[in-house]
């Protein structure tokens, strides 16, 4: 059976450290290429369910700039995304509210092309971070 190359397997490594900031990464090598199934969480905080409902329409906003962007930058090597959105949720605290949305995506990288991926993932990754950390829809 043909072994994956030192180099796919440390690109394997790089897309697992990159998972680890802010998502999920399962892959597989599937020579000659490697497969990668990514989950991205964007999640928002807010005071109460009613804001939680309110901020539905512009997580949805953000999820679909996420997207288009993961699709644009990877020279649509990432495959369109999965969204899915979360009703409200309290806090385990009591302390407030939470909505996420959930962008599940895929794409296969080779040797040649996992640089344009591998920056789309970072990006979107960074923008999920924002979101979560600072509230920063990413509006243009």
């Amino acid at each position: 059976m043909t072994q994956a190359s030192p180099k796919l397997l440390a690109i394997q490594k790089d897309f697992q450290q990159l998972a680890s900031m802010a998502g999920y990464l399962n892959s597989a090598v599937d020579l000659p290429q490697l497969r990668l199934n990514f989950t991205l969480y964007g999640r928002v905080l807010v005071p109460d369910e009613a804001a939680g409902q309110a901020a539905l329409p512009r997580l949805q906003a953000w999820s679909e700039r996420v997207s288009t962007r993961l699709r644009e930058d990877s020279s649509s090597a990432v495959l369109p995304p999965q969204v899915l959105l979360s009703a409200p949720q309290p806090l385990p605290n009591g302390e407030g509210w939470y909505v996420i949305s959930t962008l599940t995506f895929s794409s296969k990288v080779t040797e040649n092309g996992y640089q344009r991926v591998r920056s789309a993932v970072l990006a979107a990754y960074q923008a999920a971070v924002a979101l979560r950390e600072r509230g920063v829809w990413g509006e243009d």
